[in-house]
């Protein structure tokens, strides 16, 4: 009798999905700010898994979100994998993908923080030296010596399901590659498994993404702030106040914010609150300067107000060694990009929305100037070590129970893994529409999904394959 009306249940909670989570309240961070209803743990933890001379260990802060598990039944793990920033909560947003997830099936969700991000830090300044600890290898053995010890405190544990977005995606791909044996599946959703060098593939997806008429207009906003900042003095001086961008002083780091700014609206579904004024003002005529102030109203009202600040973007800020777990993240993921994975998001040579200042010379002085000559990524290793390149069927991801989500406006798709060479294990879903960006799957989109959208088919197929996984009946 129990275990029909779990059955039902979970047959209700699929229906609802179907039905009424179509179009989610948007959540721009994968993790919100709960931190009263969830309190922060510890665990301590190694600092180098790969030197057993080295006893050093650190405090590396925990959430749980127990609201949907039997303790006296026992039930299933999910282990929500974060990424690069701080973490103040576990998801507990009912909108949110791991939520519904874990609702449905009775699950626990554990969110670890990512070393040198947040509180979990394990030094107080992130020079080259301590930098050396921060990596994707020893992220993964993190969360393995975390959660095998977290399982053996519960009475009844079930099996352990790993999901994530973005990078921290693309570590729950590589953690069930590396360790079948604890996780019995894992959630990819943007998992950006492609380590590459010279991104420019990434620039030209927001141009299809955007369409033409936008893209022509991103690129007279480029130009006309390219026009203003070479005529240098009082007219570069009056545009960057106009962005508030004053804090940017070096010619590329301004240009990469700007691209930035530019391309997040799209990655993050804010497609039309970046095109559409810019269009309209394309269409009357607006040009120069005026340009700018219209461009000025997304970047401040938009992109400041739900993903970042330009004062971010300064070789300044990044070149802090002083950790602050608010301002310290920048530094901690370009040390990553720049010793691993790459990703650098240069101007293609043809049709380019970004100024051409964006380009591979900027990044590698970039990464000079904030780790000095001898880090550079060696992105063939990477690829070597977990696959995950698609032109190359000797390098494309090769593991079982993994699903690949992603999103047809995210840029993102040209790192992840969109025809799976393995279909029946490792499957790969987009979910379609025109503001379904990064980890739309996971997290929606701004203001609801606009229509038609496969959201709930796409929710409702990870639903079920986690189920199978995890030996389910649903």
């Amino acid at each position: 009798m129990n275990k029909l009306i779990k059955i039902i249940v979970i047959f209700a909670i699929i229906v609802n999905v179907i039905n009424s989570l179509a179009y989610p309240k948007y959540n721009e961070e994968l993790i919100l700010d709960g931190s009263g209803s969830f309190p922060a743990q510890w665990f301590t933890q190694t600092l180098d898994h790969f030197n057993f001379q080295n006893n050093q260990t650190f405090q590396q802060k925990y959430y749980v979100n127990d609201q949907y598990y039997n303790y006296q039944n026992g039930g299933p793990i999910i282990l929500y994998i974060n990424g690069e920033g701080p973490v103040n909560s576990p998801p507990y947003s009912s909108d949110d993908g791991v939520v519904i997830y874990a609702q449905a099936l009775n699950c626990m969700i554990v969110t670890l923080e990512h070393r040198f991000y947040g509180e979990s830090s394990p030094f107080s300044e992130l020079t080259v030296e301590n930098l050396q600890y921060l990596s994707h290898q020893q992220a993964l053995e993190d969360l393995a010596t975390f959660i095998v010890s977290f399982q053996s405190q519960l009475s009844n544990a079930g099996h352990i399901v790993t999901i994530g977005g973005s990078y921290s995606g693309a570590l729950s791909a590589w953690f069930r590659i590396k360790y079948p044996h604890i996780t019995v599946g894992s959630i990819a959703s943007s998992g950006v498994v492609h380590a590459i060098l010279d991104f420019t593939a990434f620039d030209t997806y927001v141009s299809y993404a955007v369409g033409p008429e936008c893209t022509k207009a991103l690129q007279a906003v480029t130009a006309a702030a390219e026009t203003e900042y070479f005529a240098g003095g009082i007219r570069q001086q009056q545009m960057k106040q106009i962005l508030q961008a004053e804090s940017l002083v070096e010619i590329g780091d301004f240009f990469y914010w700007l691209g930035d700014s530019q391309i997040e609206g799209t990655q993050y579904g804010y497609i039309d609150e970046l095109c559409d004024p810019l269009v309209e003002a394309i269409n009357s005529g607006t040009s120069g300067i005026d340009l700018i102030t219209v461009y000025s109203n997304y970047t401040i009202n938009t992109w400041g107000k739900n993903l970042g600040t330009p004062d971010e973007y300064a070789t300044a800020w990044q070149q802090n060694i002083t950790y602050d777990p608010s301002k310290s993240a920048d530094r901690a993921w370009w040390y990553q990009t720049c010793s691993a994975f790459g990703w650098f998001q240069a101007a293609p040579s043809q049709n380019s929305i970004r100024s051409s200042m964006v380009n591979m010379t900027y990044f590698r002085t970039h990464c000079e100037q904030l780790f000095g000559d001898s880090i550079w990524p060696n992105v063939n290793a990477v690829n070597l070590q977990y696959g995950g390149d698609q032109s190359n069927p000797l390098l494309n991801a090769a593991g079982s129970n993994i699903l690949f989500t992603n999103g047809h406006a995210d840029p993102w798709t040209q790192a992840s893994i969109l025809n799976s060479n393995y279909p029946n294990v490792e499957p790969s879903v987009m979910t379609t529409c025109r503001k379904c960006g990064h980890c739309v799957d996971l997290r929606g989109c701004p203001g609801g999904c606009d229509l038609p959208n496969n959201l709930d088919q796409v929710r409702a197929l990870s639903l079920k394959l986690i189920a199978q996984w995890l030996n389910i009946n649903n």
